[in-house]
């Protein structure tokens, strides 16, 4: 775990925690859903090339991982195989990150020094033991935002987050996140 680059993270989220951020003027590449919805703007990854040529994101969190978007990277609690599992790696990480997450409801209106995400995981991968894609909305006021892959952009959702889904993912929950004191 590159401990510097963590720490660098942790202050990120820490100073933008719950302010609106000018994701337009960061390079797309540097940050995913998950950092998004924690609004880091650190990069996290880099693109980097096989001996093949093939490309893809390396960590710069943690040196062990080729490519840093799976659930239980930052925390190291990469071993999971239910939806319970899974919901204790995600809140171990977002721990690590400086952030306590609490399971919450689409209804709960939260606080202003919270935010309120919503959480998306291959359940039918997971259960087969193979970890797999996943993706965060963050709430913002009444809207629902979320950037769209690497390189996609920041969306505002079109419809009410209990009317949205994501091909060949399911809802995991809703979690309300506050920074640890």
């Amino acid at each position: 775990m590159n401990s510097q680059i963590l720490q660098k993270i942790q202050m990120d989220i820490r100073n933008n925690f719950g302010k609106i951020v000018d994701w337009d003027s960061l390079p797309k590449g540097n940050f995913n859903c998950f950092m998004f919805a924690v609004s880091n703007t650190v990069p996290t990854e880099i693109l980097a090339f096989k001996e093949d040529g093939q490309i893809f994101l390396e960590s710069l969190i943690n040196e062990k991982v080729s490519y840093f978007g799976d659930i239980g990277q930052i925390s190291g609690k990469v071993h999971y195989t239910s939806v319970s599992e899974l919901i204790e790696a995600v809140k171990s990480d977002f721990e690590t990150l400086g952030i306590l997450a609490e399971e919450c409801s689409s209804k709960e209106i939260v606080s202003n020094e919270c935010i309120k995400i919503a959480f998306y995981y291959n359940t039918e991968d997971l259960l087969k033991g193979i970890h797999s894609d996943f993706h965060f909305v963050r709430q913002d006021g009444n809207k629902w935002v979320h950037k769209t892959g690497w390189y996609g952009d920041i969306k505002q959702l079109e419809y009410p987050i209990e009317e949205i889904s994501f091909a060949g993912l399911e809802l995991i929950g809703y979690f309300r996140l506050s920074l640890k004191a």
